[in-house]
């Protein structure tokens, strides 16, 4: 038996249908391009050593799962979930080796902080920047073409697809909106140790001192978006794009860690919140693969864009003026892409 396609197994809106991936994603450095490390020598003039835009990430493993239940005259219900758990990138700077004779390098930070007890001169700097993002979202969904769901089996001649005649594959479009919920977690931790010449017992000693930046976005709003789905009798492809506007709670905290005879708390922890728009947007192209009526082989490529949101780079402070560090720049950009693949069920 065959359907309208003249392929039995053909049926573009199933009852329920459903797919898990697993994403490799790179998320570029939108923060700004500040100066986080200088070089300083008397009679020269400063050098940069490391700028935030320095800290590069690489690819790193994410989630993506969706469940969709088809109601009826075709329309549909669906919920998805990614994760993206550890985006890290970070850098590592030491003071150079330099001639007794020479006038001595100094490792520091720009501003007021620079003249700190271990941050006006430091031996080794780790910094670690690292990202986090989760996103939940229920979507109401519209088939507009070709929308008859599946019979009691997909090969019992009671499918009826209606993908028309002359041998095309079959096709769907859908267009869905519905309510998304967005966290984009950040930390940036600057670790900095400075060589103690001696200790009261005589010996070699060290001093250490930290700058640790937390910022966190929580986005929720509506999306719209849709989808277009082709098939043939064994391969097949699906693209699908959304967008949508957020109001965007952006907080942010900060600490400075020095050393004198001691950890103190040169900066005490201080933060800022707000709110504002923001904006998310998502594409996605994937190939499919048919290995049976019900189970398919999935891989694409994705594209995802978060604007408006308060990056740990950004509320970098380093004024030595108390007040410092209680303000929140929450215009920031994250873009991310990559590849993915995994497993889907339509039955």
């Amino acid at each position: 038996s065959v359907d309208d396609c003249g392929l039995a197994p053909c049926c573009p809106c199933p009852r329920v249908y459903g797919h898990a991936e697993a994403l490799f994603l790179e998320r570029d450095n939108g923060s700004l391009d500040q100066p986080l490390i200088k070089q300083q020598q008397e009679g020269i003039p400063d050098r940069t050593v490391l700028l935030t835009s320095d800290l590069d990430f690489d690819f790193d493993p994410a989630m993506r799962v969706l469940l969709g239940r088809r109601l009826h005259n075709g329309w549909a219900i669906e919920g998805s979930y990614l994760g993206l758990f550890d985006a890290d990138a970070s850098a590592y700077r030491a003071a150079p080796p330099q001639d007794p004779d020479d006038d001595p390098i100094a490792l520091t930070f720009p501003g007021g902080l620079g003249t700190l007890n271990v941050f006006r001169d430091m031996d080794r700097i780790w910094v670690d920047y690292s990202s986090v993002v989760h996103s939940a979202e229920l979507n109401l969904v519209c088939c507009q073409e070709r929308c008859q769901t599946c019979g009691h089996g997909k090969s019992d001649g009671t499918s009826e697809a209606a993908c028309g005649g002359g041998g095309f594959p079959c096709r769907t479009w859908e267009w869905f909106a519905g309510f998304r919920y967005l966290n984009l977690s950040e930390r940036l931790r600057v670790y900095a140790e400075r060589n103690q010449d001696e200790t009261g017992t005589g010996a070699p000693g060290l001093e250490y001192g930290v700058y640790d930046i937390r910022s966190s976005n929580n986005l929720c709003g509506a999306q719209l978006g849709g989808r277009l789905r082709g098939w043939g009798e064994r391969w097949g492809w699906e693209a699908t794009g959304k967008a949508g506007l957020f109001g965007n709670g952006a907080h942010q905290e900060q600490y400075v860690l020095d050393w004198d005879d001691g950890p103190f708390p040169a900066r005490p922890l201080v933060s800022a919140a707000g709110g504002r728009v923001a904006f998310v947007g998502e594409l996605n192209l994937t190939g499919v693969y048919r290995l049976t009526d019900v189970w398919n082989l999935r891989a694409g490529y994705n594209l995802i864009w978060i604007g408006g949101v308060a990056l740990a780079p950004d509320q970098l402070d380093f004024s030595g003026v108390v007040p410092a560090g209680d303000q929140l720049r929450n215009d920031g950009q994250v873009f991310l892409h990559g590849v993915s693949g995994g497993l889907e069920a339509r039955w």
